[in-house]
Formats: C-alpha cells, structure tokens, sequence
C-alpha cells in the first residue's frame, strides 16, 4: 500500500514541476531530485510487496517511506496554496524578497526539499540486501497495470446458486407458515463467510415473500450496533416520519422507542429481518404478535442465540462444503475460461489446489477469493509461492485459531496480490457501514477526486474507474449487488463483512484512513493533527458538531446515515489542504458561529468556494437562501457539483473564472430558478449538465425546436451532453 502512497506524492510533484516549472526554477533541481528518489523508493516498494509482513525491520523501513512521501505532498500543497493566497508568484516575491538571491519562500521549501531526500537516501543505504532499481521505472507502471486490466469480465455470481437453492425453499416455508403467536422468528445460523446474508437476501426478495407481507424492512446490525439504534432505525422505516416528527423520536428513550414501534407494528403483517444480530432478548418487547404470520428472521454466528430466540422454529443451520464441493467451486474460480475445470489441469496444480482448499475450512467466500487469486497466476511456481503464503503463517497460530487464520491469511494475500493502483481503492471502501449498497458512479468519482484515477491519454478517467472496479469484482474482493437497466454494467456493489473487517485493519495499519465513531451522548467530534489525513465520521446523532484543528486533512467522509442532518464546522479552523468532502442525504452546512440560521444572501466564498483542493461537492437541501453566488476564482478544482432541493432559490450567480475544472453539473429540484446562470458559458471544461426537477420556462429558454434556439441557448451551447 505504501508504493500507492508514494505514487501518489510522485504524481502530485511532477504535476508541479510541469505547472509552476518558471516559478520554481531556483529549486528545480532540488525537487526534481527528490521526484527521482520518490521514484526509486516506489519501484522499490513494489519489489517488497507483502515480504514487509513477515519482516519487521523492512516493515518500518516502508512506514517511514510512507511518512516522508506525505511530507512532501504537504510540501507541494503548501507551496501551491502560498502562490493562490498570494495572488501567484509575483505575490510571493513582492511579500518575501530578502537580501538573499532566492526569495524567502522558495528558500525554505529548496531546504525542506533537502531534508526529505537526505531521509530517503539514508533509508536506502540502509537497505543493502535489496536491490533497488536506479532509472526509476518499475515493472508495475500505471500503463502496464492498465494494459493488464483491459480486458472483458464475465462476473460470475459469487453466490453458490446451488447449495443454496434447498435452503432458500426452506426458509421461505417457514416464514409463509401462519402460527398465531407472538414472536415467531427465523434463524441462519452459521460462520461467517457461509452464506448466510446471501441466502437471507434471496429470501427478502423473492416475489412469493414480497406478496405474502403487508411490511418488510431488513436492517444490517453492525458490531458496535446499541439496540436503542436499531430501535430508531425500525420505526424510522415504518412510519416514514417528517422532519419534525423525526426529531421527537429521536428524543425519545428506549422504553418510549419500543412503546411506539410496538403500536405501529401491532395491525401488519411484517417481516424485519436483523442480519448478524445477538441480542433478541433485549429488542423482543418491541415486536408485537402483528397480524397472523408476522415474522422476525435473522442470522447469526451464535447457534444458542438462534435456539433461545425460537423454541418452537428449529435454526437453519448451513454447513460448510464438502471436500468434493470446495474443489468443484475453486476450479470455477481459479480456470473461469475452461469449461472442463479441473480436468484439465495437471497433476502439480490439482495437488496444490487441493491442499490449498483444505485451508478454507469449506468456507465459499475464502474458497471464491482463493479461486480467483489463483485465476492471476499461470505457473505451478506461482501457485507453490500462494501455498507457502498461506500454510507458513498458520504455524504460527495456536491449533484452535487455524481455521478462521487461514480464511484471513488467504484473504490478506488476496489484498497483498492486488496491483498497486488498487490498493488505495479497495481500502477507500472501509468507510461505507457494513453491508451498504454503493453506488458505482459515487465511488469511481471518489476515487477521481482523492487522486487514485491517473489520467490517461487512452482512457477517460471513469473508464478506467470502472476498470478498476471490475478488477476487484472480478478478484471477489468486492461483490456485485446489481447492474443497471441495460443488464451487464454494475450499478452498486457491496463488500462481504468479513473482507470489510480486512479492509478497516489494513486501512489503519497503512494510516490511509480512520474511522471516527461520534460520542454517544455528545454533539461535539473533535479533530486533531495527530490523526490520519483521511477521516471518515460515524454520526450517532441528527447533528454533528465539528471542532478543533487538523491542518494536514485531505478528506472528510461521513457515513451514508439518515441520523446525520445538521453538519456545523463553525468551531472548525482549518481545512487548508481539504480535497475531498461528502455530504449526502439532506444534511445542512452551517458556517455561520450562530446555529444559521442560514443567510438569505448568503456568497458561496463564505467558506465552501475556499477549500482549494476540493473536486466533488453534493448539496441536497443545504441551503434556503434566496441568492448564491460563485465568485471568480472559487471552487478552483471542482470536477463534479450536485445541487438538490435548494426550493428558495431564485437566482444563482456565477462570476468570471469561479469552477474553472467544472466537468459536470446537476441540478435537481430547484424549480424556483427561472434561468440559468450567465456565468455557466465561461466553464469552458463542462462536459454534461443534468437538469431534473427544474422549471418550465427554465428548459424552454435553453432549448432547440425546430432549429430555433432558445433564448439562453447560448450559456450552455459548449456543453457536449445536456440531459433534461
């Protein structure tokens, strides 16, 4: 993961070097040498790729590598910030001439520049048993990864449709029988990485189940789960409450939460379905008997939790493949183009296959991702070098421990195999909630905005995305949920719990990403720059109340929740360095120090249109103002703006130079807009704009009938695709 990082800083350096090169030419030298010795530390990297684990000293070797290529990002970002802050480089000089030669501020970064090359050198003197490339090119260069990558993908359904098929019938028997008695519950029970979830979704959705109840709501219980949440979540489902309504059951306490959800629930016939839930005991008074054949089905890893919750249901309990059936499922994964599967291989293969299969403990999700781990290596030599991967590890955990330590081990060698241009994508999915539907275009945007997309003279950065997205589909590491309306593209996709729980750890060690869970009782989450670059906030509350100081953060994620409404980051003071910032389901940006109260008036530059680094900005009811403007030279990199129910908006201004990377821009449920801004025609980058929800007479004026433009025809005559 490291070589990502440092590929990363590479790029955001030669970027610089090719954009400021007249205004850095006293130190050029010295950051072009610092660019070549990030080079030769990546290529470096690559060359390590997973022996770090098994190495401590090399291990802290690549942590302190990791360190001194953010250092050097936050150099060129403070060096980029100075010349805007400044008015550019004249600014500069005018601001820091000194009796020196150099001006002051290129001064101080030529010997800041220094001091981290002096770091890396030594690091590599120190690093004599590893031979470390001198051109700095390495094998793995973007372009061959992408070469590697171009390739069609067959998506083979990671479900064992089968296996399953007998359990899927069963289950819905007994859901479909009408016992009349209170809490009649349904339990899978099973390890984790069974099915279990698999199966309890095909249930959900299959139409005879979907026609049989009056109510069904299914709810993914993750570990830190309280019950007063999943409480809150239930009722929020069945009463589908307004705002205000929303905000006194969030003010209610357990007993007055379980009173209420028990009323609402008494005249249905419901199917909740709690997936890996354990404690039944405490949520029990809140389900009522409902109409005959009301039903709670959940699953669980506890067979005792699923026996106590229904002494009158047996559990269905799945078991783990047979030997027969593990290497029938690895040989469709690890040989997906023959037909003939294990037939055709020969004895070495089938010999380590089997004794690799062994180690999965007839789990099919380590069973799918050792298969197709196994599908990127064509030499026995290759498979011999996963098998020592896995088996050398287990010596090393008690006997009682090897089950679920081969499952990780295979797991962590999947994560290990990736391409480096991966690894970031794959760990930037730790910060969705377990078992979250995630939208394709919202993740590839993502990873375009934090800088994992390189561009490319052959491929448009979604594309490659996408590309990108089906490489980790197609490795299992992350699962395909559904396609879109033409039936072959992914439209969302989800990540097993079990990978996720990879996935957070990995994101942790590798200080790539940190998840911030808000207090329970408190409004207040207070940041700092001892944390990592990239946080990502858990609310537990309707509002969150942003403090402290944190000068080195680059993005701020919050969980897809509907519990977050208000965001205020008035207390907040730096977001200098901020790129990436995400704010969904109708949450509310408060600038102001009085919680506001929102400004009728109210000019963008206030704080948002500031944040220089900033390239994807959603706001959906985040403003009640009458007027907005962007002003010139707000919103520098902006690449993607979303703009929903905004219902007082009248008038939006856009002056000369504001959005200047502008590619695309939706606009929906502002119909109180009449026209749209004249500003619109100097973003000459804006590639799409979408309109939906807007008013009549805004669409007429900027529409051709007849070959007869409408009369605003012209702001928006550049725009190669408009959608209304």
């Amino acid at each position: 993961m490291a070589e990502a990082i440092v590929s990363l800083a590479v790029e955001r350096i030669s970027e610089l070097l090719i954009r400021e090169a007249v205004f850095l030419k006293d130190v050029k030298e010295e950051v072009e040498s610092l660019n070549t010795e990030l080079k030769r530390m990546q290529c470096f990297l690559e060359d390590v790729n997973g022996k770090a684990e098994q190495d401590t000293r090399l291990r802290n070797r690549v942590s302190e590598i990791r360190d001194l290529a953010y250092d050097a990002e936050d150099l060129i970002d403070s060096f980029i910030l100075e010349r805007a802050h400044q008015g550019g480089f004249q600014g500069i000089v005018k601001r820091f001439t000194s009796i020196c030669t150099k001006p002051y501020h290129l001064h101080k970064i030529g010997v800041q520049v220094k001091a981290i090359q002096t770091k890396l050198q030594n690091i590599s003197k120190n690093l004599p048993a590893y031979e470390i490339s001198r051109d700095g090119e390495g094998s793995s260069s973007v372009f061959n990864v992408q070469r590697q990558l171009r390739r069609a993908f067959s998506h083979v359904e990671e479900e064992d449709v089968v296996r399953l098929e007998v359990s899927t019938k069963d289950v819905i028997t007994m859901l479909m029988t009408e016992e009349d008695r209170p809490h009649a519950v349904v339990s899978i029970v099973g390890m984790g990485g069974l099915g279990k979830t698999t199966l309890a979704r095909k249930v959900y959705n299959h139409v005879d189940v979907r026609r049989h109840f009056d109510f069904l709501a299914w709810f993914s219980i993750s570990q830190q789960c309280k019950p007063r949440e999943v409480l809150l979540s239930v009722l929020k489902k069945v009463l589908s409450p307004s705002n205000n309504e929303r905000e006194k059951i969030e003010k209610m306490d357990e007993i007055e939460l379980m009173r209420t959800l028990f009323d609402a629930l008494k005249e249905k016939r419901y199917l909740v379905v709690l997936d890996c839930y354990e404690d039944w005991d405490i949520l029990k008074p809140a389900f009522p008997r409902g109409r005959k054949g009301s039903q709670i089905l959940f699953t669980t890893r506890n067979r005792n939790v699923a026996s106590r919750a229904d002494s009158c249901n047996t559990p269905m309990e799945l078991s783990v493949l047979t030997d027969d059936e593990s290497w029938n499922l690895l040989c469709k994964k690890a040989f997906p183009r023959s037909k003939m599967g294990s037939q055709c291989c020969s004895e070495e293969f089938v010999k380590l296959g089997k004794e690799m299969v062994k180690k999965c403990g007839g789990l099919p999700l380590a069973i799918v991702v050792l298969g197709c781990l196994l599908a990127t290596k064509q030499s026995v030599a290759q498979w011999e070098m996963v098998h020592k991967n896995i088996h050398g590890h287990l010596n090393e955990l008690p006997h009682q421990d090897r089950q679920y330590g081969a499952v990780n081990r295979i797991l962590v060698s999947s994560y290990n195999d990736l391409p480096y241009p991966l690894k970031p994508c794959f760990l930037y999915l730790s910060h969705y909630p377990e078992d979250w539907e995630i939208p394709k275009k919202e993740l590839i945007r993502l990873w375009i905005a934090e800088g994992f997309i390189p561009e490319n003279e052959e491929f448009f950065m979604e594309d490659l995305g996408e590309i990108f997205l089906e490489e980790l589909i197609d490795r299992s590491l992350v699962q395909l949920s559904r396609r879109d309306y033409t039936g072959t593209n992914v439209e969302t996709c989800r990540v097993h719990d079990l990978l996720r729980d990879l996935c957070t750890k990995k994101a942790r060690e590798e200080k790539f990403l940190e998840i911030i869970q808000q207090p329970q009782h408190e409004l207040e989450v207070t940041l700092a720059e001892s944390m990592l670059r990239r946080i990502s906030i858990h609310p537990s509350k309707s509002k969150v109340y942003l403090k402290g100081k944190h000068p080195k953060l680059r993005s701020l994620l919050f969980s897809h929740s509907e519990k977050l409404v208000e965001l205020c980051i008035s207390k907040y003071k730096s977001f200098k360095f901020l790129r990436v910032l995400t704010l969904q389901k109708g949450k509310c940006i408060y600038v102001s120090a009085v919680i506001g109260k929102i400004y009728e008036d109210w000019h963008v530059s206030a704080e948002i249109e500031k944040l220089c680094h900033l390239r994807i900005l959603y706001m959906e009811q985040a403003y009640i103002g009458s007027k907005m403007v962007c002003s010139a030279n707000g919103f520098p990199k902006l690449d993607y703006l979303r703009m929903s129910s905004f219902l007082e908006l009248k008038e939006w201004e856009i002056e000369e130079g504001a959005m200047p990377c502008l590619r695309e821009l939706k606009l929906v449920n502002v119909e109180s807009i009449r026209m749209l801004p004249e500003g619109l025609r100097y973003i000459t980058t804006l590639q799409e704009l979408n309109l939906l929800g807007v008013s009549w007479s805004l669409k007429e004026r900027i529409k051709v009938i007849d070959g007869r433009e409408g009369e605003d025809f012209y702001k928006v005559r550049h725009i190669p695709s408009i959608y209304i």
